[in-house]
Parts: structure tokens; C-alpha cells; sequence
């Protein structure tokens, strides 16, 4: 079928082989009698998506590049493109056709992709200037619109400033030492004493079992299981598409987010009982200080709002920090002089300590080697493909007009294995990041965003990648990948090793 509309033809391709190459995509496994439904989903929603585009007014300029199918738009493709080995390959094949500003559709919205550092830097200094926090509205269903991920102006201001009250440097230090004896626990009960181990899976369990504890005050691990199974369903949905049938990964995440929100309610009743009567402290966690945070006017946090928050943080702490932590040890692997490096740091931080006494602050600061390595391989494997933002009002940009409404996608794949930016970007050389960084160009490398909406929590990332190694390099006097070439890719993202990473332990004497 082929709709003419004003300026341009549409082809929408409603072959049964195209609907089921499309189904592990929608989150439909193997479902043939969903397609039918799909194909009128599909259907329905075309006019809509087609008066969308009618706002765009036929006199600007926009830039160029294919809206692909109704609806659908090249989300699939672009999806396809992030769960494979090369997640870039979605932006180059377009950056090669159209250049570094081209338009497309993803997730039912008119998007301009704007690549370069040139492109990022005029989304992420520009916030409620020329652009605005947007995400498609299925993810913001999942994350909440009074999360800090999709808070506006004011709210996201606020929300921000509560956040930092356990999130700040300050606040860190006051429970570094809990997180740091946690991940030593883990490793020697989980890890020491095993020939081999699959790294990925505990390494999730570690990090979303420091997130509970220190987040929530959760250190029942039953109870840390159910909450761990809903966050991945939650995940899983938050990229898919977004249709809202049974048995698709949209409406799984749906139903996981409302049983989020049930257990997080009951936590909150449980601590606004303990707070009252003084067996908690207002400082003793994240649940805590968003419980007792009053903004300027004396306003509290509603029910609401704390639960979506509670959503967002852990979603953002959980992904930007569990890829990391396990492909700094598959590329640290096929890089054994870069290990040795980091042990020689970390054994003299450890060298330098009397018998008993922990890890404090400034070594944290000390591990600029190790750190470097942590920023390298970010930039080989973002943890964030990038971030979507509104256009507030018509942008000239390049010669183009971004028409008002539009979203606009900046990416990280853009710059981070670009020759032009990195030289020999395929190779692992922490040595880029010297000196802080400072002999990295501006908006290359934003493994964490920038700007006003900078993730709020990559501090704390930070510091529980730098523990997990130092108490790793502490325990381990050597590892070996397996399978060094195992497949990298994510589902849709992050990028993390396919079957686990496998690897063979040798403890120090």
C-alpha cells in the first residue's frame, strides 16, 4: 500500500514475513496470532503519525534523511543497529548518506539526529534554552513524568537538589565504607575460592544489591531477588515498542512497574513509621532524605513522585554501572600490561594502609590510572547511546530548520570510535584520559551525558567501579577471559557480553 501525502509517498510493507521479522522486536515470542492486531496498530495509528508530520510546514528547510514506515518509522532498524556487535552502524550508514544532521522517526516521534561534537554540544548546553527534556511517551509511561529522567524546568531543578543530598561527594563519603565492606563480602563469598565464574551475572547481582541496600535500606536478598526481576522487566520494555498487548515486553514492563510501585509504597509507610519514631535517621539513605526533603517553600515529595524517582534511580545506576564493571574486565584481558599498571596503583594504595584499616576517600582520588581505564572503556562501549531531547522553538541549525515539537537525538556513537576524534579508536589506551582528561576534545566523550541533565548518579557509579576493582585486583592476582572473542551487544542497551563473560580465576597468596 502506498499513502500519498502532500510532500512525499509512504510505503508501508504489511508483508506476514515482514510482521514476523518484526516480532522479536515488538517482544512477541514466537506469538503468530498477535500479528493481526499488530498490523492494525499499526494501521490506526498511521493517520496520526502522518498529522504529525503535517506540522513540519512545507517552506523550511528540514534536513535530510527517511521517516520510514508509519509509526513504526526506522525504529526497528535503529533498535536492530543497538543489539548488535556494531551499534553504530545505525548512525554511520546515515551519517555517509545525508551527513551529520539527518532526520528520521523513532518510536512514533519525527526525530533529527544531530552527530558530532558540534551537535552534542548545542543539545546539552541549551537545555530549557532551545531544547527540553523529551522521551517517547511509552518510556516516560514506565519511568513516571515526575522521575528526575523526564521532569521539566523547575520540577527536574528540585528533584536534583534532593538528589544530591545522597548522591553529592560530601553525602558518599558518609557511606563509602558500607558499599566498599559489601563488595568485598560479595566477592569472597561469590567469587574467591572458584576456579571460574560468569562474570555478568554476578556482577548484577552485585550492583543491584548495593543499590537496594544503600538506596532502600533492602538487605533481604529474597526480597532483593523480586525487586531485581522487576527492574529488568521494566528495562527490557523501556526500548522496546510500544505495544501494549499481552505478552509483548511493553506490557510485561507495565505490570513489573506497578508491582515496583506496590513494594516501594509499602517501604515508604514502613519508614515514614520508623522515621516518626526514631528508629531511622533522615540521612541514613535515599528513601529517607526524599521522605524528609522540603524544597524552598517547605513543600514535601509526594507518594507520586518519590515512587517514580525510586524507578529512575535505579534504572540509572544499574545500567551505567553493570557494563562497565564487566567489559573493563574482558578488555583489561586482551590488555595484560594495562592490568599490571592498575595493580601496581592498587597495591600501593593497599601498601600504604595498616593492618585493618579501609580504603578511605582520597585513595578513591588516587586511582587515576584505574579511573582512566574506567573512561576508556566507556568511550569503546557507551553505557547510553545518548539522550532525546524537544525542540522548544524552530532551530536553525546547519543550514536546516528543526521545526518546533521535533525531538532531537544527540549520540555517542557519533564521536567515541570516530579516527577524528580518537586516534586508533579500536584499541584499548587509557592514556587518552591523562591528566583528567584534559587532551580529550569537548563532547567526544560523554559516557554519562552533560549539562543540566548529567545522570545524577555517575559519581556513585564511579565510586562502586573503583571499589569492585580494587577489592578484584586485591583478591585476584591474575584472571583469563575464556572466550576472548565472545559477542558484545545489547538488548537494546547496554552493550554487555553475550553469554556472560567466563573467566578463570587465580587467587593471591
Amino acid at each position: 500500500m502506498v499513502i500519498h501525502y502532500r510532500l512525499f509517498p509512504i510505503k508501508m510493507d504489511c508483508s506476514l514475513h515482514f510482521l514476523r521479522s518484526m516480532v522479536p522486536t515488538f517482544g512477541l515470542e514466537s506469538c503468530p496470532a498477535l500479528l493481526s492486531i499488530t498490523i492494525t496498530a499499526i494501521v490506526a495509528t498511521t493517520l496520526l503519525f502522518l498529522f504529525r508530520l503535517h506540522n513540519a510546514r512545507s517552506s523550511v528547510k528540514l534536513p535530510p534523511g527517511k521517516f520510514g514506515f508509519p509509526f513504526i518509522g526506522e525504529s526497528i532498524r535503529f533498535i536492530r543497529a543497538l543489539r548488535s556487535e556494531t551499534p553504530q552502524s545505525f548512525f554511520d550508514e546515515r551519517i555517509k548518506k545525508f551527513g551529520t544532521v539527518f532526520k528520521t522517526s523513532l518510536i512514533g516521534h519525527p526525530t533529527v539526529v544531530l552527530c558530532g561534537p558540534a551537535g552534542s554540544r548545542l543539545v546539552l548546553s541549551n537545555e530549557d534554552k532551545l531544547v527540553q527534556g523529551s522521551w517517547p511517551n511509552s518510556f516516560i509511561k514506565l519511568m513516571g513524568k515526575d522521575s528526575i529522567a523526564t521532569a521539566r524546568k523547575e520540577k527536574h531543578r528540585i528533584i536534583r537538589v534532593a538528589m544530591a543530598r545522597f548522591l553529592g561527594p560530601q553525602a558518599m563519603q558518609n557511606y563509602m565504607g558500607q558499599m566498599s565492606r559489601e563488595i568485598q563480602r560479595n566477592i569472597n563469598e561469590k567469587w574467591k575460592g572458584k576456579d571460574e565464574v560468569k562474570a555478568l551475572p554476578l556482577i548484577r547481582d552485585l550492583v543491584f544489591s548495593l543499590a537496594s541496600s544503600l538506596f532502600f535500606g533492602v538487605r533481604d536478598e529474597h526480597q532483593q531477588e523480586r525487586l531485581h526481576i522487576l527492574l529488568q522487566t521494566v528495562l527490557l520494555g523501556s526500548m522496546s515498542l510500544p505495544l501494549d498487548f499481552p505478552g509483548t515486553r511493553y506490557r510485561k514492563a507495565i505490570e513489573a512497574r506497578k508491582e515496583l510501585d506496590v513494594i516501594f509504597s509499602a517501604l515508604i509507610k514502613k519508614r515514614r513509621s520508623d522515621l516518626d519514631s526514631g528508629k531511622a535517621s533522615a540521612s541514613q539513605d535515599l528513601l529517607s532524605v526524599l521522605i524528609t526533603f522540603r524544597d524552598e517553600n517547605g513543600v514535601p515529595f509526594t507518594d507520586k513522585e518519590m515512587l517514580d524517582n525510586f524507578s529512575a534511580i535505579l534504572h540509572a545506576s544499574y545500567d551505567t554501572t553493570t557494563s562497565p564493571m564487566t567489559l573493563i574486565l574482558r578488555l583489561l584481558s586482551s590488555n595484560p600490561e594495562c592490568y599490571q599498571k592498575i595493580v601496581q596503583e592498587q597495591m600501593g594504595i593497599l601498601g600504604s594502609k595498616k593492618e585493618g584499616e579501609e580504603i578511605s576517600w582520597k585513595d578513591l582520588k588516587d586511582m587515576k590510572y584505574t579511573w582512566q581505564a574506567v573512561q576508556e572503556t566507556l568511550r569503546m562501549f557507551p553505557a547510553i547511546f545518548g539522550s532525546f531531547r524537544e525542540a522548544i522553538n524552530d532551530i536553525h541549525y546547519e543550514g536546516y530548520v528543526i521545526p518546533k515539537g521535533w525531538r532531537i537525538l544527540w549520540t555517542s556513537y557519533s564521536t567515541n570510535l570516530k579516527q577524528e576524534y580518537f586516534n586508533e579508536p579500536e584499541k584499548f589506551k587509557p592514556s587518552r584520559f591523562e591528566e583528567e582528561g584534559r587532551h580529550v576534545a569537548p563532547y567526544t566523550a560523554l559516557p554519562f551525558g552533560g549539562g543540566l541533565r548529567i545522570c545524577p548518579a555517575w559519581e556513585f557509579s564511579k565510586m562502586e567501579i573503583l571499589l569492585f576493582i580494587h577489592h578484584f585486583v586485591k583478591t585476584f592476582k591474575e584472571y583469563t577471559i575464556i572466550d576472548p572473542n565472545e559477542k558484545i551487544s545489547g538488548d537494546p542497551f547496554p552493550p554487555l557480553p553475550s553469554r556472560g563473560c567466563l573467566i578463570k580465576l587465580f587467587p593471591r597468596a
